[in-house]
C-alpha cells in the first residue's frame, strides 16, 4: 500500500470460530465485509499473529453496524480510544479492545481521506506499528463514502445462526416445567 490515493471495496468475507457448549462444539460463522484497499485485503496484508481478525461490519453484531460505519465515515469516535482513531480489524471473538485491534488515524477532508498512524492496540501494552503498514493511505472522499454507503444492507444479507453464535440457552429446572413436590 502506497502513499498515492488507493481505492477501497468492501468484500464478502467469512471465518469459522470454535464454541464449546457443554458436550457439544459448534462452529459459528462469521460472514463480514472485509477491507479491501487498492486490490488487497488488509487482513492479509497485516497478518497480525493471535485471534482472526474481522472488521465490525460483521454479521453477529448486526445492530453496532451503523455506529461502526459512523466511525468509518469520521462521524462517531471509535471506543476506548484515542480522539481521531478507529478499529480497522477487530478480534472475530468479541471485537473489543482486550484482544486486540488494528487502529489508525482518521483524517476526513474535503476531498480526501486519509489513514496514517496504522497501531496494534490491545488496552494492556503500549499500542505498536503495524510493520508493513509504515505509510498513509489516501483515498477519495467521494469513492469512500460511496463504498460504506450499503454496508448495512449487505451485512444484513448475511446469513446468521444465532444458536451457532450463542449456543444453548441454560434453563432452570423450572423452566422445564419441573415443580417441587407438595407436601
Amino acid at each position: 500500500m502506497t502513499s498515492e490515493r488507493a481505492t477501497i471495496r468492501l468484500e464478502p468475507a467469512v471465518v469459522t470460530g470454535v464454541l464449546h457448549d457443554g458436550n457439544i462444539t459448534r462452529h459459528p460463522e462469521s460472514h463480514f465485509l472485509d477491507l479491501v484497499v487498492s486490490g488487497q485485503s488488509l487482513r492479509a496484508v497485516t497478518a497480525m499473529p493471535g485471534p482472526e481478525l474481522v472488521t465490525e461490519l460483521n454479521r453477529p453484531w448486526l445492530p453496532g453496524v451503523p455506529d461502526a460505519v459512523e466511525k468509518f465515515l469520521g462521524r462517531r469516535p471509535g471506543d476506548f480510544l484515542p480522539p481521531g482513531r478507529i478499529p480497522l480489524l477487530v478480534c472475530a471473538v468479541e471485537g473489543d479492545l482486550g484482544c486486540g485491534q488494528l487502529t489508525t488515524a482518521l483524517d476526513v477532508g474535503a476531498a480526501e481521506v486519509t489513514w496514517s498512524g496504522f497501531l496494534w492496540e490491545d488496552g494492556i501494552f503500549e499500542p505498536r506499528p503495524v510493520e508493513h503498514l509504515d505509510r498513509p493511505v489516501t483515498f477519495g472522499r467521494a469513492q469512500y463514502e460511496a463504498a460504506f454507503a450499503d454496508a448495512y444492507e449487505r451485512v444484513a444479507a448475511f446469513p446468521y445462526d444465532e444458536l451457532a453464535h450463542h449456543g444453548r440457552r441454560f434453563l432452570w429446572p423450572w423452566q422445564w416445567g419441573w415443580k417441587l413436590p407438595r407436601g
